[in-house]
């Protein structure tokens, strides 16, 4: 069975621990790149959960190991700093993007 992992800071990723997720404590972006590609080449795990923050500054990343594999799947969830928001909108947009070939209507 696939598990779930989460890569945050403490802050965020405490209260992940509680419901048996396995977590990575990581703020510097190398460490996490290094820790993204580990998972990948893994296949322990079912789903990536990523803090926005940290998923900001490697969606490139991101996006290349998701494009290789299906699974395991990224996701990104909002962190404690509250920085980058905007940013799981504008993966989920790269992929609609991929997925139909074009840019859908924004709704505003």
């Amino acid at each position: 069975m696939l598990k779930m992992i989460i890569i945050a800071d403490r802050q965020t990723s405490l209260p992940f621990l509680g419901i048996g997720i396995d977590i990575v404590i990581n703020e510097e972006i190398e460490g996490v790149k290094r820790t993204l590609h580990k998972l990948f080449e893994e296949e322990k795990y079912g789903i990536i959960f990523v803090a926005q923050s940290l998923a900001a500054k490697c969606l490139d990343l991101i996006e290349k190991l998701s494009e290789k594999k299906s699974s395991p799947l990224i996701t990104i969830i909002p962190d404690s700093r509250g920085e980058a928001s905007g940013i799981a909108e504008q993966r989920l947009g790269n992929l609609i993007r991929k997925a139909v070939g074009m840019e859908l209507p924004s709704s505003s």
